[in-house]
């Protein structure tokens, strides 16, 4: 089998689209408007051919328009676990205030722009938008999709895994002291299982497990062959099984000492609620979290060839539901579920269980995620969140761009879906909205 370098998940991108001498494809053929925005109406069959034909790692995780299909089509690659709504749907009122949309970051690449411009800009590939204010939309926007359609969340869904495991802590079930391997037997003598629960929620186990550059263009490191596997891909001419390929993780450096950001970290978590839940991954998070939820679609938890959930990031939804889940952990969690999944004390915990400054800025991550936010106003990562900042709002980042961004106080939650790689941009709108003046802090 060719190698696969899995820096090409980075390198490759957007600019896929833009020619030689730098000008858009599109723009080219004279059409000017957003690259993705006829795949709103769908994929004719010859896309759907070429895309399938690219079926491989570079391809659907790059960037560019075959992104733009398995980003929409996920359930169509992958087992899938379909989680239901339980409740009658809770609406979420609209009250669009012009303003938000008008708010402007620096990008990387375009110079200053409006979230509006930035939307509809040829090489942004931004797929979608919503911004939701005590429990109203103030500001949605939607390209190269509906607000109908599903999309991959990418790593944004390891907020999932890491809230399963705050709810199986608070009800005295995990003690998060206690090792990986006194839980999931099946991991004992392993470095996993020696791992604190703590390290693995906080991606700092000092284990050979890290997603860096080196890692993802390394066929052979314990990343790479997990997405490998999950994907139903060979590794030297082999489909292997997620579990056994996480059980060979070696230890490298102590635990604790920084950031070190890991899928596989996630999954583990995945086998960890499992273990202690005695359930299906995807059935503990349908009765314990979603199903809570008036939610106006099913969560699609998918599934590697051999059935382990994919928590870490291969999980879809509309994008409206993506911010349902958002609104858990603000005020406003009584207008969309039924009871208060995520309680003040899982918030504290986020909040306050930051590790130090030095901790997030010496590892691999912390730096980029800076960048990525342009706000260097981040005390560190806690439980599976990218970043908590001093004023106590929290944010999570995926692969191509998705993000879920937290204000507690402001009761304010920021959800977008993108098929970019290279340029994050997107993600420093959410800094700047919640930094905006157009929310204030609520009356508790």
């Amino acid at each position: 089998m060719k190698k696969l370098l899995l820096s090409s998940l980075l390198a490759g991108s957007v600019m896929s689209q833009v020619n030689a001498q730098g000008t858009n494809v599109h723009e080219a053929e004279g059409d000017y408007r957003t690259p993705i925005k006829e795949f709103a109406n769908g994929f004719s069959e010859k896309q759907v051919q070429k895309f399938r034909q690219n079926y491989n790692l570079p391809h659907l995780l790059k960037g560019g328009d075959d992104a733009v299909w398995w980003g929409l089509r996920t359930s169509e690659l992958f087992h899938t676990s379909i989680l239901e709504p339980k409740q009658p749907k809770m609406e979420l009122v609209e009250n669009i205030n012009p303003a938000v949309g008008e708010v402007k970051a620096k990008t990387h690449h375009f110079g200053e722009l409006s979230l509006n411009d930035f939307m509809v800009h040829p090489h942004s590939y931004a797929q979608g938008f919503l911004v939701v204010h005590k429990g109203e939309i103030v500001f949605e926007n939607y390209q190269g999709m509906t607000a109908e359609d599903h999309h991959v969340w990418m790593s944004t869904a390891k907020i999932i895994p890491g809230l399963a495991v705050d709810l199986l802590i608070s009800e005295g079930k995990i003690d998060e002291e206690k090792t990986i391997g006194h839980y999931v037997h099946d991991f004992r003598g392993t470095a996993y299982g020696n791992s604190k629960i703590k390290d693995v929620m906080d991606m700092t186990v000092g284990l050979n497990s890290e997603e860096n550059d080196e890692t993802r263009s390394d066929p052979n490191s314990i990343a790479t062959r997990m997405f490998l596997a999950e994907f139903g891909l060979p590794y030297n001419g082999e489909l292997e099984n997620v579990k056994d390929i996480l059980k060979e993780a070696e230890s490298t450096h102590p635990a604790g000492e920084k950031l070190e950001y890991g899928s596989p970290n996630t999954e583990v978590l995945v086998l960890l609620v499992e273990a202690v839940s005695k359930k299906p991954f995807s059935e503990f998070v349908d009765q314990r979290i979603y199903s809570k939820i008036g939610a106006e679609s099913t969560l699609n938890i998918h599934l590697s060839p051999n059935g382990v959930a994919l928590g870490h990031g291969i999980v879809s939804s509309r994008l409206r539901d993506m911010a349902r889940i958002g609104m858990l952990y603000t005020p406003s969690w009584n207008k969309i579920a039924t009871e208060q999944v995520v309680s003040p004390e899982i918030i504290n915990r986020i909040q306050t269980g930051t590790r130090s400054r030095d901790f997030y800025r010496k590892g691999f991550d912390g730096p980029v995620f800076i960048d990525r936010l342009g706000d260097d106003d981040v005390i560190s990562n806690a439980r599976q969140w990218d970043a908590v900042f001093a004023d106590g709002d929290f944010w999570k980042s995926g692969l191509q761009s998705q993000g879920i961004y937290v204000s507690p106080k402001k009761d304010l939650v920021i959800v977008f879906f993108s098929t970019n790689v290279p340029d994050a941009s997107i993600h420093r709108y959410a800094r700047q909205i919640a930094n905006s003046g157009l929310f204030e802090e609520v009356e508790e």
